[in-house]
Formats: structure tokens, sequence, C-alpha cells
């Protein structure tokens, strides 16, 4: 199993030299990846946790430069409300200067109130991320690009620099069927966030009923926390999801089941309130759980 690193670019009083220790302590503890999350402009309703967040894709070039290996990821790019060309040039720019390294984890989102304040439509967001991904696939195979789909149309359009891998993976992130359909017909993977193990194997299963012979990473956003006393799951809009915690011997435990799910990359979400203690979790998951998986 391969372990990434969220990076904090949102929460109250998160630094861009935050960001910047987090990723290079992932780099130099031996993690695989580091991911952002993305909002943009949520509503104020939405202000904890996201009100103060530092844009996705910015963040990780920012720490192209800094970092050497790890790869740099997006857990989740919400595509639908961003303009898909322009989504396509910076990520393939910063997949060129990293030398090949972006993970595209891409999903509809959830927040009505975000989409209008884009003015983006919401209510066919699944439709148009299906076609970008095409778009992106398309422009990041061709300088000279021709794409024709219901929402872009692109005749000998020049694309270049071309990004570094052919092709860039692209995960597809949700929990449910349409996430699930969406993965075995147009990802490289599967990007679950909180699933409990049990809920996590139902997906992959799935998923491979859908499309067997399509070869799928398998990967999820998994919240952490070394403390023992911090509840092993918690409720987001709504639904139920699972938290890593407990004793060292419990989040071992829990990680087989994940591994018995067919998990093989997780990303992993510390505490950052206090970036400290984020950092002294990473070193101590790094050096005495981590190990077993590998």
């Amino acid at each position: 199993m391969q372990f990434g690193i969220g990076l904090p670019n949102y929460g109250k009083g998160k630094t861009f030299d935050d960001i910047k220790r987090i990723a290079l302590a992932a780099e130099n503890l031996g993690y695989d990846s580091a991911w952002t999350t993305d909002h943009v402009i949520v509503p104020q309703t939405d202000i904890e946790p996201y009100g103060n967040i530092m844009e996705s894709l910015i963040v990780l070039a920012m720490i192209t430069p800094i970092t050497t290996r790890v790869k740099l990821g997006t857990s989740i790019l919400v595509l639908p409300q961003r303009d898909p060309i322009l989504a396509a040039k910076q990520i393939a720019t910063i997949d060129a200067a990293s030398s090949g390294r972006m993970i595209v984890g891409l999903g509809v989102g959830w927040n009505a109130t975000e989409y209008a304040n884009l003015d983006a439509n919401f209510k066919n967001r699944g439709k148009r991320l299906d076609e970008a991904i095409q778009l992106l696939r398309t422009l990041w195979s061709n300088e000279d690009a021709t794409f024709h789909g219901k929402y872009t149309n692109l005749d000998h359009a020049v694309f270049a620099p071309l990004p570094a891998q052919k092709p860039i993976p692209i995960w597809i992130g949700g929990n449910g069927e349409s996430a699930w359909q969406r993965a075995a017909k147009l990802g490289d993977g599967w990007h679950a966030t909180g699933a409990p193990p049990e809920v996590y194997a139902q997906g992959v299963q799935r998923i491979r009923e859908l499309k067997p012979a399509r070869p799928q990473t398998f990967s999820a956003r998994l919240t952490i926390d070394l403390n023992p006393n911090t509840s092993p799951f918690y409720e987001y809009r709504g639904a139920k999801r699972r938290r890593l915690t407990g004793t060292e011997d419990q989040i071992r435990a829990t990680l087989r089941e994940y591994a018995q799910a067919e998990l093989e990359y997780a990303a992993l979400f510390f505490p950052m309130n206090d970036v400290s203690v984020g950092l002294a979790q990473m070193e101590r998951f790094a050096n005495e759980i981590a190990p077993e998986f590998k």
C-alpha cells in the first residue's frame, strides 16, 4: 500500500509556509505523494473549514520546485465548475515542470451555491465532467487538437507543451454508483472519501463488475488522527465515514481491512489545526505503522 499526505491548503490560520513544511516532510519521510483539497468560493455557511482555502493547482505548482520525488495530486478537483481547457493547460504545465508527477483526482462536487458563485451549472455537472475527461485526454496527447462535444468544440487548436506523462492518470472521486460507473468507463482509478472498509470493498467489486478488463488504481482519501481518544467514525453531509484512529495496533488492523478490500493508495489527512502536531503524527506513522504495508 502506498501512502500520501494531505496538504493543509485550507483551514483557519493556514499559511504557505505550513504547506511547504508538510510537503518537505512528506518528501523526507518517504511518503509517496502530496494532495490538495479543492474549493474556490464557498458560501458563508461553509466558511468552516473551507473559507480560508488556497487554490489547489497553484499550491501544487508552488511545491513542485521544492520536491523531487513525491507525486502531486488533487483530492479532488471539481472540474465542472472550472474552464476545462484552462484546467488542462494548468495541469499539463505542472506535470511538465515536475517531470511527470501529477495525479488528477476529479469529481463533480456537492456545493450548489459555490457553483452558482462561479456561474457554473450544477444540474448538468456529471455530463460536463464526462465530456471534460475526454477533452483532457485529447488535449494532453495532441499538440494539434481537434475535439467536438456538446460543451466544447475545437478545430486544430495548438496545445503545447504536452505533459511529461503519457497519459496523466485520472482518478475519479466519489463514493456512490455514479462515481463507480464513471471510474469504470473513464477513469484510471477510483478515489473514495472516507468510505469504511466494507463499503470500499463494495465499490471495488462494482467497478470490477462494470469493467473487469480495465486496469484501475484503487485509492482513498482518509482522515487520520493518532490520538486514541478520537472517534473512529464521523458524519459528513449525512454520510457515515471512517477515520483512522485508535492505538497503533488498532490503526494497523483497520489498514489491514482496507488492504483486504483492495485499497492500494491512501491519501492521509492528518490533523493540521496545529501543524506541529500533524508533523509529529506524520513522522510517527511513517516510522511505526507504514513499514508493515510497504
